[in-house]
């Protein structure tokens, strides 16, 4: 196996949450009083997926003249709900399983809440990971990689054995920042490379077969 720690970003790599998120910021654009008819879902996925929620939220904030604090506040009520129709990646499960099975350990690193951690539970996919950092812990957001290193610190993990996962360059940033390798999971060829992944792939059955090459 090329990597015996796996560490994990949560939303549009483990989870797919980004249907929900992106319903939930329509939700939020209308109730802030902007027309539907006005509303670009496709932009509103590539801004989220290519950049960050924070990123959407500040353009589109600024396309529409509103306020981003309020708009944030509307999508977080929006979101919250979402979260419990968010289905895991196809062979996101497969792949937990197949590296424990190797004698290797995952652990999630996200900027979400301890609901993440709930939501693979519900998936039956929480049992798989021996570790997590989450928004309560309060360390700096990706690509800092402050949060990978003190899981490192806290599971005396080399981070040469490591490989950071995640949707965007900033997971694969963080990853390289704190002496890991990392893969980019793009399934739909949206993300410019700008972050040099040691691997990049469209599903994760892919990852998987890479990942446990001799």
């Amino acid at each position: 196996m090329r990597y015996q720690n796996l560490f994990w970003d949560f939303d549009g790599t483990l989870v797919n949450t980004y249907p929900g998120m992106v319903a939930a910021f329509s939700e939020a654009l209308v109730d802030d009083g902007v027309n539907d008819f006005e509303i670009d879902t496709v932009e509103i996925y590539k801004t989220m997926r290519q950049h960050s929620l924070g990123t959407a939220l500040q353009r589109f904030s600024a396309e529409f003249s509103l306020g981003k604090e309020r708009l944030t506040k509307l999508y977080q009520l929006a979101a919250a709900p979402k979260l419990a129709q968010a289905q895991a990646f196809a062979g996101a499960a497969e792949l937990l399983t197949a590296v424990g099975h190797q004698g290797g350990h995952h652990f999630l690193v996200t900027h979400r809440d301890a609901g993440a951690l709930d939501r693979l539970a519900e998936l039956g996919l929480k049992a798989a990971f021996t570790g997590a950092v989450t928004a309560a812990d309060q360390y700096p957001r990706k690509p800092d990689p402050t949060s990978l290193q003190a899981l490192c610190r806290q599971y005396d993990i080399d981070p040469r054995t490591a490989i950071m996962i995640g949707d965007r360059n900033l997971d694969v940033q963080a990853g390289h920042r704190a002496g890991m390798a990392g893969a980019l999971f793009d399934p739909e060829h949206l993300i410019v490379d700008e972050s040099q992944p040691e691997i990049r792939v469209t599903q994760l059955g892919e990852l998987q077969t890479w990942l446990l090459a001799k």
